[in-house]
């Protein structure tokens, strides 16, 4: 484990310093969605890094390594979103607790989608990118959903249905919230078997 924390320290630090200028230096919505932004890039590139390293066989059960690495890994993002939110919350004008609990829901594509990714094409960069896009195609088949219920002017509505207002969560909200929690569950279950795949190999 101390290797481990050692090997991802770096992208760690990093998790809690891209998001810190758009916290300090814009101080509206828009500064706070760019530093969830952020903050998501920096938790998907931990998780990343971390499966991105060659991965070496040994004695341990490959299901027992899988899963001392993820606890290592959900340590680490749960570290990182205390001080994040902690940093949100005392350096912005307003206590934003929304932000703070879309911060921690962050955590879940990151630790469970990642992996797949970071295993498949061995770049932490475009497993970063690849788990950015399947969220983002998880608001776009929300949308699509939304236009076949409400029809084409669905935004024409007051508020429009194409909004995503947390507060007061809409089908669209929902429908993300769904589906985004369906990937992850079925992608975090295709890197455990791909991790054990490759660790068996080498070993």
């Amino acid at each position: 484990m101390n290797k481990s924390l050692r090997h991802i320290f770096p992208a760690w630090l990093g998790s809690i310093l891209l998001p810190l200028p758009a916290i300090v230096l814009w101080r509206s919505n828009y500064g706070r969605t760019i530093a969830l932004c952020l903050f998501f890039i920096g938790c998907a590139n931990l998780v990343a890094r971390a499966f991105g390293q060659e991965i070496v066989g040994d004695v341990e059960h490959p299901k027992q390594v899988w899963r001392s690495r993820m606890r290592t890994l959900g340590m680490a993002l749960i570290a990182a979103f205390a001080i994040f939110s902690l940093l949100l919350l005392v350096l912005s004008d307003t206590r934003d607790y929304v932000a703070v609990a879309l911060a921690f829901l962050i955590l879940i594509p990151s630790l469970c989608v990642v992996p797949h990714f970071a295993l498949l094409t061995r770049r932490p960069l475009a497993a970063v990118v690849f788990t950015l896009c399947t969220v983002l195609g998880m608001k776009l088949l929300g949308c699509v959903v939304v236009v076949l219920v409400y029809g084409w002017h669905a935004d024409a509505h007051v508020p429009p249905y194409t909004d995503m207002p947390w507060t007061h969560p809409n089908l669209l909200v929902w429908l993300f919230w769904l589906f985004t929690a369906i990937i992850s569950l079925s992608l975090y279950v295709m890197g455990e078997r791909r991790f054990c795949r490759v660790y068996d190999r080498a070993a």
